[in-house]
This record gives C-alpha cells, sequence and structure tokens, in this order.
C-alpha cells in the first residue's frame, strides 16, 4: 500500500500540523467573537486582524445580540466564514478548537497556532488569556472537551475545579487591543524566517509553580526593603562613601575655589 502525500512529506522532513493542511468542510477552529457592547469599528479590527492571520481554516460567530450590522454585514457578506447570530454563544458548533473572544482584540499572525499549540502541550481542558485593554478573557476549548463538561454543567467550573485551567500571557502569543501596537515577537533571522516564540504557561495549582512564585516575591520584597533602607540612609548623609564622594566634588571645582575656601573658614576661625 502506497504511502499518504502526508506521510511522503513527514518522511522528507516536512511534518504538517493540522492547520497547515487543506480545509475541510468542518473548520479547524470555531471562533466566537463577543460583540454585544461593541462598536462596527471595534468587531472590524478583530476581523481585519483574522484575515491576516496564517491560519485560514476558520468560522467565526459573531455574537451582536442588539439587531443587525449592516454596514458590517455588506462588508462580510461574500465571505460564508462569518456569521452574525442573536445569541448568547451556547450552542456548540462543530469544529476541531473553539475560541471565544471580545470584539477589538487583534490577533497576530501566528497567534491561532501558537494558542493550539499551548494547549495541546500543556493537555490543558482549557487555556485562557488577558489582554489589556479588553474585558474578560479569551478561552480556547478542545470542542469536544467543552461539549463534555457543558453537559456535566458548568464547563468553566468544572475545568477550573479539576486543575485543568491554564493562564498565558496574550502578548506573548501576539494579541492585543487592535488600537494599540502589536507586541514585539522575535524572528529567527535567515530564509526561514520562522517565529522564535517562549510562551509560559502557569498552573498556579501546581505546587513547584506557586513555591517559584512565593519565592520570586519574597525576593523582590528584600530588593525593595533594601532599597528603602539605602534612601534613608542618603537621606540622613549616612550613605557609605559620602565624604568621599564630597572631596571629589569639590576637588573638580579646581584650586581657586579650595583657597577660597580655606581663607573663608580662616577668617572666621580668628573672629
Amino acid at each position: 500500500m502506497s504511502a499518504s502525500i502526508e506521510e511522503e512529506l513527514r518522511n522528507a522532513g516536512f511534518a504538517l500540523k493540522a492547520l497547515h493542511t487543506p480545509r475541510r468542510e468542518t473548520p479547524l477552529v470555531r471562533i466566537l467573537i463577543r460583540a454585544a457592547k461593541a462598536t462596527d469599528l471595534e468587531i472590524a479590527g478583530t476581523v481585519a486582524s483574522l484575515f491576516g492571520s496564517a491560519c485560514q481554516d476558520f468560522a467565526v460567530d459573531i455574537l451582536t445580540q442588539d439587531g443587525g450590522r449592516p454596514k458590517l454585514e455588506e462588508w462580510l457578506g461574500t465571505d460564508r466564514r462569518f456569521s452574525f447570530l442573536e445569541t448568547d454563544g451556547q450552542h456548540i458548533a462543530e469544529a476541531d478548537y473553539t475560541l471565544v473572544l471580545s470584539a477589538g482584540t487583534a490577533l497576530g499572525l501566528h497567534s491561532l497556532e501558537a494558542m493550539i499549540d499551548s494547549l495541546r502541550q500543556t493537555q490543558a481542558l482549557v487555556l485562557r488569556a488577558l489582554v489589556d485593554g479588553q474585558p474578560g478573557a479569551i478561552e480556547l476549548w478542545r470542542t469536544a472537551t467543552l461539549r463534555e463538561l457543558r453537559e456535566a454543567g458548568d464547563p468553566e467550573k468544572n475545568a477550573r475545579s479539576s486543575g485543568g485551567e491554564r493562564w498565558v500571557s496574550g502578548s506573548a502569543l501576539g494579541l492585543h487591543d487592535f488600537r494599540r501596537p502589536k507586541p514585539k515577537l522575535h524572528l529567527r533571522k535567515g530564509a526561514a524566517a520562522t517565529l522564535d516564540l517562549n510562551i509560559v504557561v502557569r498552573d498556579l495549582a501546581d505546587s513547584a509553580t506557586r513555591l517559584d512564585y512565593e519565592q520570586r516575591i519574597r525576593h523582590l520584597e528584600a530588593r525593595l526593603k533594601k532599597s528603602e533602607v539605602e534612601r534613608r540612609r542618603l537621606e540622613q548623609g549616612l550613605a557609605p562613601n559620602r565624604g568621599i564622594s564630597r572631596a571629589r566634588a569639590i576637588a573638580r571645582k579646581g584650586p581657586a575655589y579650595i583657597l577660597g575656601r580655606l581663607k573663608a573658614r580662616t577668617r572666621r576661625a580668628g573672629s
């Protein structure tokens, strides 16, 4: 039996991720944009960033809850990936992954890829990220996991109580408010110019991670206390080497200044 195209590519050293394969009838990522209180421009800012994403295998539900958006509907009318829904987003559509974010959040070129990689590598139930200037957290779920947890009750509560919730920095994923500058992400130099991301995933339910954070906090507190002590010493004139520093400052003013100071002191002593 002959090998498949993907197997031949893999043998040739070219391994494809799921989001780099041909599009399927069911999208890889279903994106829910919370837009109940958003302006048309905020929605458009998020949509525009999706147009620039390296991953284009997605479908988008824009949750308006406030009637039609004629300007946006006309703008996106030719792209069947986008739908406007007056729902609360509770319906779980078919897709491998489900991403929930607020209108006004812009994604970087590799944000979708970075989020999916982080979710898979940490084996988390849900990946969350905060973005400066944006309300609420971004959530990425495996759709099958989200459906399973929803059948058992509140999926967010279930994920948190089972220790399956992970948090990452939004800027590390290339996420930002569309009105603000893009975060700086490093590219390896060379013809490939591949993205070099170092994403730190924090699990505060893990005792080792919590201990590491506590040690860092204690270290920062110690540095702050030392700085406060030095500040007080300076205010009281008790800083180390203060006399040497003063002598050097006087010496830099030259012989005439020093001679004048000596004469003034001699006159005060004589009187």
